[in-house]
């Protein structure tokens, strides 16, 4: 059997303490978009990185690059439950494993939906997020509806799989997003969006500049220029609706 992967091994890491991105983030003093690609395996960890990871959740160094050993040195300390019991069991019940830094709510994925309960929804396509990238293939077409609330029309929604890294860190390329649909433009300013944008679905954070009478379509990853638009222009923007939720599939 093959070794499990740093990235891998890093997210159990943060499943074991319950943290999110950001927190570990906040806690080791590490970029979040760092611990995002350390995650994903888009690039390989710094030494001083892995010391923080040391230091700060006393991880068996062994184990972190794939030996069959235990994860955490012992002993274990007071401070360690009250890491694992802080985010509390509701979460753990609710597949909620942790939110971006806009609070939107991600969820753990990967199983197949069952159609026939009628708590599934199908994956409309893809949804750009910067230059397109190599998507694997998942093999099923619809995911389990990640709102457990009776209440809600599941024909309210649309879902996608996000393709690129200009959301980063908060959205990964390849993740599942559950779209509210609504064309209410002030009603959704400053919020996470998908947008139909010269021919194109993407997802951006919508700001409506009033004074400049222009939208701006941003990119949550530095690297990525924003995009503008004019209120001249917006007959050609067609505005989909707000990013609800996010399903979040770990190899």
């Amino acid at each position: 059997m093959p070794k499990r992967s740093f990235g891998k091994n890093l997210r159990i890491v943060r499943s074991h303490y319950n943290i999110s991105i950001t927190e570990m983030s906040d806690q080791m003093g590490v970029v979040k978009s760092n611990i995002s690609r350390y995650e994903r395996d888009l690039n390989k960890p710094s030494i001083d990185f892995v010391k923080l990871l040391l230091k700060h959740y006393r991880v068996n160094l062994n184990w972190l690059f794939g030996e069959k050993q235990e994860m955490i040195l012992e002993p274990k300390t007071e401070k360690d439950e009250a890491i694992i019991s802080k985010r509390g069991k509701k979460e753990k019940l609710s597949g909620i494993i942790e939110y971006t830094s806009f609070q939107v709510p991600v969820y753990a994925g990967g199983e197949i939906a069952d159609i026939s309960t009628g708590k599934s929804i199908s994956i409309s396509g893809a949804i750009s997020a910067g230059e397109p990238l190599e998507m694997r293939e998942e093999g099923y077409d619809f995911v389990p509806f990640p709102f457990y609330k009776t209440q809600k029309d599941l024909s309210d929604y649309l879902v996608f799989r996000v393709n690129g890294l200009s959301m980063e860190p908060d959205i990964h390329h390849e993740d599942i997003v559950f779209i509210y649909k609504n064309s209410n433009w002030a009603e959704l300013n400053d919020r996470i969006v998908a947008v139909r944008l010269q021919g194109d679905m993407t997802l951006k954070k919508l700001s409506m500049n009033d004074q400049k009478k222009e939208i701006v379509f941003k990119a949550l990853n530095k690297d990525y220029e924003d995009i503008f638009v004019s209120y001249s222009e917006m007959d050609s923007t067609y505005l989909v609706g707000e990013l609800k939720a996010i399903r979040r599939i770990y190899r």
